[in-house]
C-alpha cells in the first residue's frame, strides 16, 4: 500500500547582504571615487556571502581575513583598494546565502577564488586555479569568450547569446565545487567538465535556449539530466501540467492535485479550494484565496519537486511534498546498499503520527542516521542519546527500495521508497499510511526541522 509524497519546498526569504554596494560609481579598474573596490560573486548573483582577503595566500579562509560585510543583492561588496591586491576566497554558506539562479537559500557549501587584482569571483575562476590555469586558458579549455568570464555574465545575457551559454555553465559547475577550496574532487571535476561540454554542445546543435535550461549533474554516473530552469516558484508551479501534494503530517492514501494556470487555482482536490481561486506569490511564500486562511511557505525548490509549510491551524502546521505530474505516476527510486553503508542520512517525520487530529499539535522529530554495517545503524534523535539497532535493505524489480529500521524499543519500521529527487528521498511507512523525509544534507534537514516547530 502506497502513502503518497513527501514535498521538497524551498522556502526562505532571499536575503540581500548587509554592507555591499553597487558599481555605478567605478572606474574601468572597479574603483569607485574613493578608492575603494567593489568586488562581485557570481555564478549567478551570490548574496550573503562572505569574502575572505587571502593576506597570507596560502588558499585558506584563516582568523583575521573574514571580512564583516556580506555581498548584496547582485553579489557585490566593496573592499579597500590595498585588500584587492590579495586573493580573494568567497564562501557560500548552506542554509544562509541565495543565488538569483533561483528561489530560496543555497543548500551546499562552497568556497569561490580569484587571484589577486581580480574583483570578480566564479567556478570558472575557481577551477582555472585548482587547475593551476589562467582564466584565458581555461576559457579556450571549454570554447568560451575568456572576456565574458570576467564580466558580469548576467548582466550582459540581454545583449550577448555567449553570455547565456557562459551562464549556463557557471550554474552548473557551482554544484561540483567543494565546500571548501581543499575539498574539490579534481580528478572528478575533469570528467564532469568533459560530459558537461558534450551536453551543452549537444544543446547548442538543438538549437536549445540556454537560458531556460537547468543540467543537473549525477554523481554517481558522471551524466548531466537536462530539465526546464526554475526561476521563481510561480514558474515552478504553472510549468507542470499538474502538481501532486502530499502532506507528512496527515493519514491518507492518495495526494492531492492541483493545476495552476494564469495566476490561478484551475483544478482542485483540496476540499478548501476552489477551483478558479486566485493565488498571489511573494518571495517565497504563497496565498490561495480558500475557505480556510493558508499560508504557504517554500523552503525548498528544485525542477521536480518542493518543500513548503502550510499553516491553517494555529498549532498544526503541515510539512508538504510538492513534485510533478510525470514523477507521480512513475515513482521509481535506484537507490542501492551502498548509498547506506558507511553514510549518513537524516530522517524526518512527525512523531504525533498519522492518528492525530488535524487541529492537534505537529510533533516534528529529526533523528540522524549512520549507517555502520549493513545490518547496524547507529541512530543520533535530536535531543536525546544515541543508540545502536538493526536495520536491513531490499529492492523489488519494480524499482522501489524498503529499509527497515528498528527505532529504539518499538517494532521495527518499514518504509518503502516513493521517490529521490533533488537531494530528498520520500518513503512511506508501511501499515501506518504516512510518509516520512530523509536527506543526506545535514544544513536542509536542520532547516526543515527548525522550521517546522
Amino acid at each position: 500500500m502506497r502513502k503518497s509524497l513527501f514535498a521538497v519546498a524551498v522556502t526562505t526569504a532571499i536575503l540581500s547582504g548587509c554592507g555591499g554596494s553597487d558599481s555605478g560609481n567605478n572606474d574601468d579598474n572597479g574603483k569607485d571615487l574613493d578608492g575603494k573596490v567593489t568586488v562581485q560573486v557570481i555564478d549567478g548573483y551570490l548574496s550573503n556571502a562572505q569574502l575572505c582577503v587571502d593576506r597570507n595566500r596560502n588558499a585558506h579562509c584563516n582568523t583575521g581575513e573574514l571580512l564583516t560585510a556580506k555581498t548584496n543583492g547582485n553579489g557585490q561588496i566593496t573592499i579597500s583598494a590595498s585588500d584587492s591586491q590579495y586573493p580573494l576566497i568567497a564562501r557560500v554558506i548552506a542554509g544562509e546565502s541565495s543565488d538569483s539562479d533561483h528561489p530560496g537559500f543555497v543548500w551546499q557549501d562552497a568556497e569561490l577564488y580569484a587571484p589577486a587584482g581580480q574583483t570578480i569571483l566564479t567556478p570558472f575562476s575557481t577551477l582555472a586555479y585548482l587547475n593551476d590555469l589562467s582564466l584565458a586558458d581555461y576559457a579556450a579549455s571549454l570554447n568560451l569568450d575568456a572576456s565574458l568570464l570576467n564580466q558580469d555574465y548576467v548582466a550582459l545575457k540581454s545583449s550577448n547569446t555567449d553570455a547565456k551559454k557562459v551562464h549556463l555553465y557557471a550554474r552548473t559547475m557551482n554544484a561540483m565545487l567543494g565546500a571548501t577550496l581543499s575539498e574539490n574532487d579534481l580528478e572528478g571535476q575533469k570528467i564532469w567538465i568533459q560530459n558537461l561540454k558534450n551536453k551543452v554542445q549537444e544543446l547548442e546543435n538543438n538549437h536549445a535556449d540556454f537560458d531556460a535550461v537547468t543540467l543537473t549533474l549525477d554523481k554517481k554516473s558522471g551524466q548531466f539530466s537536462r530539465s526546464d530552469r526554475v526561476k521563481g516558484i510561480q514558474p515552478f508551479l504553472e510549468g507542470q501540467s499538474a502538481i501532486f501534494l502530499d502532506f507528512l503530517n496527515v493519514s491518507e492514501a492518495i495526494p492531492h492535485r492541483l493545476v495552476f494556470r494564469d495566476g490561478k487555482v484551475t483544478e482542485s482536490s483540496l476540499n478548501f479550494i476552489r477551483p478558479d481561486a486566485p493565488y498571489e506569490v511573494s518571495g517565497t511564500s504563497m496565498k490561495i484565496a480558500a475557505d480556510l486562511d493558508n499560508e504557504i511557505e517554500f523552503l525548498y525548490v528544485t525542477p521536480d519537486i518542493a518543500l513548503a509549510y502550510l499553516y491553517v491551524y494555529e498549532s498544526r502546521k503541515y510539512l508538504i511534498f510538492w513534485y510533478n505530474e510525470t514523477n507521480f505516476f512513475d515513482q521509481t527510486t535506484d537507490l542501492t546498499l551502498d548509498d547506506f553503508v558507511g553514510q549518513t542520512w537524516y530522517f524526518l517525520q512527525d512523531a504525533a503520527g498519522p492518528g492525530a487530529k488535524p487541529n492537534e499539535p505537529h510533533v516534528p522529530e529529526l533523528n540522524e542516521l549512520t549507517f555502520i554495517s549493513e545490518t547496524r545503524v547507529m541512530i543520533n534523535p535530536m535531543n536525546s542519546a544515541a543508540y545502536e539497532a538493526d536495520w536491513s535493505f531490499t529492492a523489488n524489480p519494480e524499482g522501489n527500495q524498503t529499509l527497515t529500521v528498528h527505532f529504539g524499543n518499538e517494532n521495527a519500521m518499514i518504509l518503502g521508497t516513493e521517490e529521490s529527487k533533488g537531494g530528498v528521498t520520500l518513503l512511506f511507512v508501511e501499515g501506518l499510511s504516512q510518509s516520512v523525509l530523509m536527506t543526506q544534507n545535514k544544513v536542509l534537514a536542520n532547516a526543515l526541522y527548525d522550521k517546522w516547530q
